[in-house]
């Protein structure tokens, strides 16, 4: 009886690994609002996949997506590798061309930390007399919390030796907390994309006055 149970379960595996990504992305490219999810988070993502032996571009049009084969990190925004479950998922996210609140939470869990990571290299984030003077502490940690609150992605923030480390899960003992939900993980990425990509004093200056007001709402001293 297990082979029997075993057996449909390995022909779906060996049939999802022998698409491409391309392939398994197609049916949702022309979704608008998917695009409109996505919109002012990133223009370039760059993808690698390990197990499928491929990196990819996607690249946002406006109202539909176009894949490009290949990713290149300078001509990226961001480059983030992730997991065939984190494709495969994203496929059938997609498939209806919606994301509600738990599929919103599993896209973000996959990509906010990657995000926040690329942004933290940008050198106006690693300025130490400015991180000073605007009280932003060297250790915290984050909680991107499912909207049931069963789900939670992690890593912890360290500023060292100029730079900022993304580490994923909670280490040592941090000096502030912060607990956000997907809506607030997206409203952090289009500000800081913003700011990356205007890359003025003036962009700059207003994600600083953003990041300490968001601050306020998602987080508390340790």
């Amino acid at each position: 009886m297990k082979r029997i149970l075993l057996f449909p379960l390995l022909i779906f595996c060996l049939n999802v690994q022998s698409q491409t990504i391309t392939e398994l992305w197609k049916p949702i490219l022309k979704h608008s609002e998917l695009a409109v999810y996505f919109s002012g988070m990133w223009n370039k993502l760059g993808i690698s996949v390990p197990s499928y032996k491929e990196k990819l571009t996607v690249v946002h049009k406006g109202d539909h997506f176009k894949l490009i084969p290949g990713a290149d990190k300078d001509s990226v925004d961001y480059l983030v590798e992730l997991k065939a479950e984190n494709i495969e998922n994203m496929a059938k996210h997609g498939a209806d061309g919606k994301i509600d609140t738990y599929e919103s939470y599993r896209i973000m869990a996959t990509l906010f930390t990657p995000f926040v990571r690329s942004a933290l290299s940008h050198p106006m984030m690693n300025k130490s007399l400015q991180l000073r003077l605007a009280s932003i502490e060297d250790h915290m940690h984050v909680y991107l919390e499912s909207p049931t609150n069963e789900e939670v992605t992690t890593h912890t923030l360290l500023f060292v030796n100029k730079q900022w480390i993304v580490a994923d899960g909670i280490h040592g003992e941090a000096l502030r907390e912060f607990h956000i939900t997907p809506e607030d993980a997206i409203r952090y990425q289009k500000a800081a994309f913003k700011a990356q990509k205007e890359d003025t004093r003036k962009s700059w200056r207003k994600f600083k006055k953003f990041y300490l007001d968001w601050r306020e709402d998602v987080s508390r001293e340790k």
